[in-house]
């Protein structure tokens, strides 16, 4: 098995403090065959996070915030040969990335939930950490909480140019050379994973991203290498 054969999952939970949901949850990605997942809100604290390791999960990073907000964690399948070598996790249950040897490649995986309000620094500090550890590959999962195209990832398209939050999420995917992995999969198509009921508007806040070496071994989503669920999934 190579790298592109790998399915990767990108969920913001909405939070799993719940242990029925937490299950519902462990069980579905189990469904989906899901190799690595990358989740965001799981408002869980570190000893809550571990409870995750059951069933088909071999390993979990996480980083945590409190049982109401925020964390994040990466679960990667008991039968994947990926050899950990770093973790680098903030505070604030915002991010977590892991680097280490899966199938002879180094490669870094990543979870990210940013806050919902424009916060420069967490941009920058988030850029710097990514920097610090970015091997050949890297596979991030995201809910920037933004849509990055006013056009293409909003229903009704905005009209508006690109908000500081998305400016500042697209600087850093150019800085450090990531590509959108549904979209290369699905150029001419749109599609969402958010909804405001207030505003009663679609969103496309929730991505995967890889480096650009990887998109040449992205299989179509109807294959399964990489498949955005949505972040409102009723579980």
């Amino acid at each position: 098995m190579a790298l592109g054969n790998i399915k990767i999952m990108t969920l913001n939970v909405k939070g799993i403090n719940h242990i029925i949901k937490r299950l519902k949850i462990v069980s579905s990605l189990k469904k989906d065959r899901v190799q690595i997942a990358l989740l965001q809100e799981t408002h869980l604290t570190d000893s809550e996070h571990l409870k995750l390791k059951r069933d088909w999960v071999g390993q979990i990073s996480s980083s945590s915030f409190d049982s109401k907000s925020r964390g994040v964690a990466l679960l990667i399948h008991k039968n994947l040969p990926f050899t950990l070598n770093a973790i680098v996790r903030d505070t604030d249950g915002r991010f977590i990335l892991i680097t280490g040897l899966l199938y002879g490649e180094q490669i870094l995986l990543g979870s990210v939930y940013a806050p919902n309000t424009f916060d420069r620094s967490f941009y920058s500090n988030f850029l710097a950490k990514t920097s610090s550890v970015c091997p050949n590959h890297v596979i991030i999962g995201e809910d920037f909480n933004c849509g990055l195209n006013p056009e293409t990832d909003y229903n009704p398209p905005k009209s508006q140019p690109p908000s500081k939050m998305a400016k500042a999420t697209m600087d850093f995917c150019s800085d450090l050379g990531l590509f959108d992995a549904w979209k290369v999969c699905n150029p001419h198509v749109k599609d969402f994973t958010f909804y405001s009921r207030p505003h009663f508007s679609f969103s496309r806040t929730d991505y995967i991203r890889l480096e650009e070496v990887l998109p040449v071994l992205i299989k179509s989503e109807e294959t399964g290498f990489v498949k955005n669920r949505y972040s409102r999934s009723n579980v």
